[in-house]
């Protein structure tokens, strides 16, 4: 059987302001974390975060979270790509209750997975809209570093 392959897209580095909650609904509840900026570089391509997105998550319980991240890419040239990036991270709660006071947590504490969807206008970048891409999602202090690869 033939192997799935990856290529390393690139990374992108979200800075994150502080989680504004919800109340609890039938299925969980919610926390809305308003993204601020960042960068996002890699071989074929690099540029901003622009402010003004955010993550969605809903708690379901006290170690799933599921994300649902949307925000605006903008690379070097001024092209704006849009991104959707669902997902889940789960952990204990022990491994939660340090990342919310702001403690580094080595990445293998916990699973962060995404799949990034890429919008853009037809031209040079319209190769993101044509193929599939996986991540891994790692939790900063002041920041969430999420790594793509492309499956080829």
């Amino acid at each position: 059987m033939n192997r799935l392959q990856l290529e390393y897209f690139g990374e992108l580095k979200i800075n994150v302001a502080a989680p504004k909650p919800t109340d609890e609904t039938g299925i969980g509840h919610s926390n809305v974390i308003p993204l601020t900026g960042g960068t996002f570089n890699g071989p074929k391509l690099r540029g901003t975060i622009l402010p003004g997105g955010a993550d969605w998550q809903l708690i379901k319980d006290a170690e799933v979270a599921e994300i649902n991240a949307r925000y605006t890419l903008e690379a070097d040239d001024g092209t704006l790509i849009y991104i959707s990036n669902k997902g889940m991270r789960v952990a204990s709660p022990e491994v939660l209750k340090k990342i919310s006071s702001g403690e580094v947590v080595p990445p293998d504490a916990y699973y962060f997975r995404t799949v990034p969807v890429f919008e853009v206008a037809k031209g040079k970048y319209d190769w993101l809209m044509k193929s599939l891409f996986i991540a891994k999602g790692i939790r900063n202090p002041d920041n969430v570093t999420i790594q793509v690869w492309c499956v080829l």
